[in-house]
């Protein structure tokens, strides 16, 4: 193996020059292994035999994912090479992207007691996760990768007649609830938890629970975005904050802002626009930030009509910022734009556009916010 994918892959070169991602091999080892799918350019191949090994390769802890749970892909590498290997793919991707940049600061969470959302696959009434590469169903009798309070209603609760469910506590209030597909009747779990069907969210049943984050009570609805670990919000909110610090005076416009993490935390100093399409994530903002001087803007950050303001934050989905989004934020004339990113190429796409538009990146940050993954959280800064 030469190098890592932007999906954790091992990646090798065939005797035709064709590229081979290699699942669960790692840079540096000689593996035999089965190719899974071929396509012109490239083959995808799974791990049969290690027969040099590396020594960043840890036996898998996890007899779930040792028998085929998609859950977790990097059980096989120690927690620092995992960070380590996460910073290679963001970097590369910025490379690809013509982007340069400082080097990186890395960041693991502190105090972290795993996911705290789960959307898992139902099978004969239990709860499991699907199989890497096909849609069978892995049942866990346990699982280490989420919270306590969510581990017992994945591996104990009962959810007959849905082919799945939606999970989600709060770890530091004790608050759980359930989203099943179906009827809730023969649902078997707790007294204390929450129980509702996608069918009445959709008839306007509303339904919460509640986090605390950087001393702030949070109201988070079954179908608003949430970072599903309080842990990894604490490190978000204190990366934004220490890059935002020492930023003129003036408005904070929160990008993308969910239920307002960032406004209520990061933003307590200044007046925010808040701006968020989700209709639920809108109803959580206006409840999360009653006390704040803030505005909600309920649109598509790309049709918002701009004002000035000093510091932006932007936290997009998984496809980035885009062109429009970027031009649009920046017609506020921000001193500072803090960018949140958890997909490094897409990542790579919007800071070749940032810095296209005469913007530069002075400090980011790679997070570990989901360990034992492939998965690339990015915080970075860019300043005129």
């Amino acid at each position: 193996m030469t190098a890592t994918s932007r999906d954790g892959a091992g990646v090798a070169r065939a005797e035709d020059g064709r590229v081979v991602f290699v699942e669960g091999a790692l840079p540096g080892e000689s593996v035999t292994a089965e190719v899974v799918r071929t396509d012109k350019r490239w083959s995808r191949a799974r791990v049969v035999t290690v027969l040099e090994s590396s020594p960043d390769r840890v036996p898998v802890p996890c007899a779930h994912q040792l028998e085929g749970c998609g859950g977790c892909d990097l059980l096989h590498v120690t927690p620092d090479a995992q960070l380590t290997m996460k910073t290679a793919m963001a970097i590369d991707q910025l490379a690809r992207a013509g982007v340069e940049v400082p080097d990186p600061s890395m960041r693991r969470l502190v105090d972290d007691h795993g996911r705290t959302t789960i959307r898992a696959a139902v099978h004969d009434g239990r709860a499991g996760y699907r199989s890497r590469g096909s849609h069978d169903v892995v049942v866990p009798d346990e699982c280490d990768a989420v919270d306590p309070l969510a581990e017992e209603l994945l591996v104990d609760g009962r959810y007959p007649g849905s082919s799945r469910v939606m999970i989600r506590v709060g770890n530091r209030t004790g608050d759980r609830m359930v989203v099943v597909e179906r009827d809730t009747f023969d649902v078997s779990v707790p007294d204390d938890v929450v129980v509702v069907s996608e069918a009445q969210l959709k008839k306007g049943k509303r339904a919460w629970i509640h986090e605390e984050i950087d001393g702030r009570r949070l109201r988070v609805s079954a179908n608003a975005f949430f970072q599903n670990r309080p842990a990894g919000c604490d490190a978000l909110v204190d990366e934004v904050r220490s890059m935002i610090e020492g930023a003129p005076e003036g408005h904070l416009v929160d990008a993308y802002a969910g239920v307002g993490l960032f406004s209520a935390t990061v933003g307590r100093n200044r007046p925010v626009i808040a701006i968020e399409r989700g209709r639920d994530s809108v109803a959580d903002a206006r409840i999360n930030l009653t006390a704040r001087d803030a505005r909600i803007v309920k649109a598509d950050v790309e049709r918002w009509r701009p004002s000035p303001a000093s510091v932006v934050v932007a936290d997009p989905a998984r496809e980035g910022l885009g062109k429009r989004a970027v031009k649009t934020l920046l017609r506020a004339d921000p001193s500072v734009l803090v960018l949140v990113s958890c997909d490094p190429s897409s990542f790579g796409r919007d800071a070749a556009l940032l810095l296209d538009a005469g913007l530069h990146v002075d400090r980011w940050t790679v997070l570990d916010m989901f360990p034992g993954t492939s998965h690339v959280e990015t915080v970075a800064r860019f300043t005129r």
